[in-house]
């Protein structure tokens, strides 16, 4: 049985949280629609194209 260091569980529990911040991204730009067109983020071009690179 092996037993994992602090360091370990530390990066593994931020790793999962990185990982769970980008798929609340990817939610967010699939399916919820902008304000000024009602496309979806995704596909909108009324700006903020930037935050998709984030």
């Amino acid at each position: 049985m092996q037993i994992l260091s602090r360091t370990e569980v530390l990066s593994g529990i931020a790793a999962m949280v990185v990982l769970e911040l980008y798929h609340l991204k990817w939610i967010w730009l699939s399916e919820w629609n902008c304000r000024r067109c009602s496309k979806k983020n995704l596909e909108c071009a009324c700006g903020g194209r930037w935050i998709r690179y984030l």
